[in-house]
């Protein structure tokens, strides 16, 4: 049974991660393992089509999820045929997904960071490393725990509630496949619904639910946090702790466009600048957006009112946050982040100080 396991989680040596490149959405980069369950659920109820199969090359009933990527494109594809497709039931969906998820699930790099001393190392462990269509930034919080933000990788409005939905369960599944009876968080954030109702998320989750939020994130409590990791066999923990040397030593520099334009926040104040740092046309660069829906202002826009908020539930005060974000002063960085989202940055900071002491 071990050694079958070892077979199952072992790296995929076949896909090697191109480095130092702009990420599109049709780069074959992605692993299936963030929607392994969805695939499974389907396959069983011979839901996934021949169609599907033929259009991402992917053999379901295999398993084979660690000798497979797919592109955002793909994953798009998939998740408009088996999630957001008429007459689905999207609570069976996301729970039948979730049924199927184990740390098994996810690979090399989750028993990879099975050697790690508790759960708090092991999700910024998993945050690293893991080949997601979205960013997973954990963050320090006020109350002395860790939050994981869910920042996209692409512009896409349209799907960003539904990935946010899977990376969280695909979280809380993992962890109680390993840490039962272990309250796993104080709260999970949405920016939107996906049509399942508030009560039944809360079920799940075991712990309040809140939609509308500016970012995406899970507040793990501090007693899963500090919950030292179950010990493996010794066969298990030599295999994880060669795969863990392995995953660390990899590089995982290639980014998409969103993700670049977040890492040189202090040099890009314009498309011009981020058409430079890319060494491409500026016409280039607007083509290249439009494919993916977006444009420079609506990429930047994003990037900043993201940045922002997280400056702002971190207390860095606001002339600091507007230098930072390249703005020439304090006042039209208010001016701005109030046309973004609604509020001031001083209500946006009040409302998150009275949300976090809610929880206590």
């Amino acid at each position: 049974m071990e050694s079958q396991r070892a077979d199952t989680l072992s790296l995929n040596s076949r896909n090697p991660v191109p480095t130092n490149q702009p990420l599109g959405t049709n780069d074959r980069f992605f692993t299936l393992f963030q929607i392994s369950g969805l695939l499974l659920s389907s396959a069983n109820t011979s839901i996934f089509t021949d169609v599907l199969q033929q259009h991402v090359n992917i053999e379901p009933t295999r398993r084979d999820w660690s000798s497979a990527t797919i592109s955002y494109q793909e994953l798009r594809y998939i998740f408009e045929r088996l999630w957001l497709g008429k007459n689905k039931d999207r609570s069976a969906c996301l729970f039948n997904h979730a049924a199927q998820i184990t740390y098994t699930s996810f690979g090399a790099i989750s028993l990879a960071a099975m050697t790690q001393n508790n759960a708090e190392e092991s999700i910024r462990f998993c945050a690293k490393h893991f080949q997601t269509p979205w960013s997973a930034v954990p963050e320090a919080n006020r109350n002395g725990g860790l939050s994981l933000l869910h920042i996209p990788r692409f512009y896409d409005p349209e799907l960003r509630a539904t990935l946010e939905h899977f990376h969280f369960v695909n979280c809380f599944a993992v962890s109680r496949s390993h840490t039962p009876g272990i309250p796993i968080a104080d709260s999970v954030r949405f920016t939107r619904s996906c049509g399942i109702a508030k009560s039944t998320l809360e079920h799940y989750f075991g712990c309040p639910v809140f939609f509308d939020e500016g970012i995406a994130q899970i507040d793990f409590s501090r007693q899963w946090l500090n919950r030292p990791i179950p010990a493996l066999n010794s066969t298990l923990r030599t295999q994880a702790e060669r795969l863990a040397a392995t995953v660390a030593g990899r590089l995982r520099d290639k980014h998409s466009l969103l993700e670049f334009l977040r890492a040189h926040l202090d040099t890009i104040h314009s498309a011009d600048d981020m058409a430079q740092r890319l060494s491409i046309s500026r016409r280039t660069l607007a083509r290249v957006l439009d494919q993916q829906g977006a444009s420079y202002s609506i990429l930047s826009r994003e990037v900043r009112l993201t940045e922002a908020r997280r400056l702002l539930r971190s207390g860095v005060t606001t002339p600091d946050i507007a230098e930072r974000l390249g703005f020439s002063d304090e006042r039209s960085f208010r001016r701005a982040f109030k046309s973004w989202c609604g509020s001031s940055p001083s209500d946006y900071r009040s409302g998150q100080e009275q949300f976090l002491h809610s929880l206590k």
